[in-house]
């Protein structure tokens, strides 16, 4: 398969699953042929990344299942790789360090979308998964923009991993109603003019929603432009 592009997902299955329909849905298409070549490493077993972030004695380590995908995939040379996990990019130096095949940055990605529409010195809040959060593996991109960093209170960090843990991943349960408690407060509370999506299981709130607020941004859905871009510029060399 030639011009063809590897996706690291199963962090979790159901937002690995918007992602590849955000990309389907972005690639200009009228034939069968037309769509994008790409493999699909859903690999649900990697230990939890986040759980992993705030008890590292007590937890598996994610790194080495996150290395064994990059060695073996790559020995098959994609034109590139696609993370589809915020708290996975904690990794990102060790897993560019083990290959030479380039691999797309979703918060970076995320933060230069925000700059492109948001002047310098906009209040930017920041949302994810507590190891997300806690690590910061927003928090120099986002800076590194001009912006001003929020995050989010205690209150609003338990809300969004009750959010996230216990309703999506648990349950498969999409609960609105507690998505836009917490967006209310990030940006009434705490006075937020943007508000970055730091977990694909928020990216699932986010497009059940309608994409209807142009202040949340959702990194996946920039992560799947980016990744379209990319590939269609490969075939067209």
């Amino acid at each position: 398969m030639d011009n063809f592009f590897t996706i690291i997902g199963g962090m979790g299955t159901m937002a690995t699953e918007l992602y590849i329909k955000q990309i389907n849905q972005k690639t200009p298409a009228k034939n069968d042929q037309d769509y994008l070549n790409y493999v699909l490493v859903n690999y649900s077993t990697i230990p939890d990344r986040s759980t992993y972030l705030m008890s590292k004695d007590e937890s598996v380590n994610p790194l080495p299942y996150l290395l064994n995908i990059i060695k073996t995939q790559g020995a098959l040379n994609p034109k590139f790789f696609v993370l589809t996990c915020n708290t996975a990019h904690y990794f990102f130096n060790e897993l560019e360090a083990a290959t030479e095949i380039p691999i797309l940055h979703m918060p970076r990605l995320a933060a230069k979308a925000a700059a492109k529409s948001f002047p310098k010195g906009t209040r930017v809040g920041i949302i994810g998964t507590e190891g997300t959060i806690k690590n910061q593996i927003y928090d120099p991109f986002i800076l590194n923009e001009g912006f001003d960093l929020i995050h989010p209170t205690l209150e609003i960090q338990q809300m969004v991993s009750t959010l996230i843990f216990d309703k999506i991943k648990q349950q498969n349960v999409l609960d609105v109603e507690l998505y836009n408690q917490i967006l209310s407060k990030m940006f009434d509370e705490l006075n937020c003019e943007v508000v970055i999506l730091g977990c694909t299981e928020l990216s699932l709130m986010e497009d059940i929603e309608g994409y209807k607020n142009p202040c949340v941004i959702d990194p996946q859905n920039v992560l799947a432009d980016e990744s379209v871009k990319l590939a269609l510029s490969y075939r067209n060399k």
